[in-house]
């Protein structure tokens, strides 16, 4: 459902919920929603309701999502991909709850900031992947965070990131 214009009337839970009985199934593990410019968090709250088993969400390049990505993370218990790629207002602040599938994240491209790497960090101990390639605003303490406490994770992409610099020390805390 990408390049839909999904979103673009409004989300009343009625109208979706109506709709989604003959298009698709509640039990549906994949939901590929980017480049929906009218795409919100009303919209993808009751998407999370209708379909609490998805285990990859993609959507990337949906300028008008921001706190509401909180909401389907504490829904969606079984997520493991989640990309939030190009999506500039996305605030997982108010995340203070474990996430523990979620394996791959990719945030690249958003203002998040140290104090978001800390709450993920804290609430997402089991990545494997983070992709915060071109995310200006993240130092080399928020990095810092997320390896000590990510224990599981293999890759973190740090491309374009321009505070943090390509220090040595950082690389052998991330290997030991």
């Amino acid at each position: 459902m990408e390049y839909t214009c999904i979103g673009k009337l409004g989300a009343k839970e009625e109208r979706y919920r109506s709709l989604m009985d003959y298009v698709v199934r509640p039990s549906m593990k994949s939901f590929h929603l980017s480049s929906n410019p009218f795409l919100n968090d009303e919209t993808i709250k009751v998407f999370a309701s209708i379909f609490p088993n998805l285990q990859l969400l993609d959507i990337s390049s949906c300028s008008c999502i921001s706190e509401g990505i909180v909401e389907v993370l504490r829904r969606c218990l079984k997520i493991m991909h989640l990309n939030l790629a190009s999506c500039p207002s996305v605030n997982l602040l108010g995340m203070n709850f474990q996430v523990p599938k979620l394996e791959v994240l990719n945030l690249s491209m958003t203002k998040i900031n140290d104090e978001t790497l800390y709450v993920i960090s804290k609430s997402c101990s089991g990545l494997l992947l983070l992709d915060l390639e071109q995310c200006y605003h993240i130092t080399e303490k928020g990095v810092g965070q997320v390896i000590k406490h990510c224990t599981r994770l293999k890759e973190i992409n740090l491309r374009h990131c321009r505070k943090v610099a390509a220090d040595v020390d950082l690389w052998t805390v991330m290997v030991f």
